[in-house]
């Protein structure tokens, strides 16, 4: 078994997986390749999202929040609208405005915003370095990122990919891993809040597990399109 972790491999991981029909390919993040060789691990990353949101919704003080994108695409805008929708869910008042990472870095959060999730790779630890400066809040993306900045990292947004890596492997032992898309959901363990909770209130902690089981039961759907955020959050989502 071949992982490849990321969009960007997806052309080198067909041509390799066509080359070489006997091999089982996974790939993270990309749903392209159709061969029966290669499985397509997703995330649904709205749902990670709309818990980061709902913790910012409820922590601001300003009623005023940042999401910074690192690039604006299909895959990328699930973090936005999901954290859109959990800001606003929790506090419907609140004012989120929206960068790219380089408008960002002109304004730097010093645009009345005192909690700010990025959702820009590598780019976003100069958002997260920034919001210290300032004195205001981040919420990091991917992995938990509290030990960058202990103090300003308040949780992060969790893709599971260890979770889905193991799962290959394990189907890969028991001969029983198959091509096509998978998708990981909270329910699969496939996306969630970072374990990290050392500057949350013990109520937000508990709002945040209620509205995941909420997700998980099928009670709370999130948005994972521009057409299903309007409908339930209207059109304030401007990064599409």
């Amino acid at each position: 078994l071949i992982i490849s972790v990321g969009y960007m491999l997806a052309d080198a991981t067909k041509a390799a997986a066509e080359a070489n029909p006997d091999v089982k390919f996974a790939i993270i993040d990309d749903a392209t390749i159709e061969l029966d060789n290669v499985t397509c691990l997703m995330f649904e990353q709205e749902q990670g999202s709309y818990l980061v949101g709902y913790v910012a919704g409820m922590m601001t003080e300003t009623d005023n929040v940042g999401f910074v994108i690192g690039m604006s695409n299909e895959n990328m805008n699930l973090f936005g609208y999901g954290y859109c929708a959990g800001v606003l869910d929790a506090n419907p008042d609140a004012t989120i405005q929206q960068f790219n990472v380089n408008s960002f870095a002109d304004s730097a959060p010093g645009n009345g915003a005192d909690i700010v999730f990025h959702a820009a790779g590598a780019s976003g630890l100069g958002v997260i370095e920034a919001c210290q400066e300032a004195g205001v809040y981040a919420i990091g993306v991917d992995s938990d990122q509290s030990s960058i900045a202990p103090e300003t990292v308040i949780t992060s947004a969790m893709k599971r990919v260890d979770n889905a890596v193991y799962d290959s492997v394990e189907s890969l032992i028991n001969g029983t891993l198959e091509g096509g898309v998978v998708t990981y959901d909270l329910s699969m363990g496939g996306v969630d809040i970072a374990p990290t909770q050392d500057l949350l209130p013990e109520e937000v902690i508990s709002a945040v597990e209620e509205v995941k089981q909420q997700i998980i039961d099928g009670e709370i759907v999130v948005p994972n399109d521009q057409a299903s955020f309007e409908a339930a959050h209207g059109d304030v989502y401007e990064l599409d």
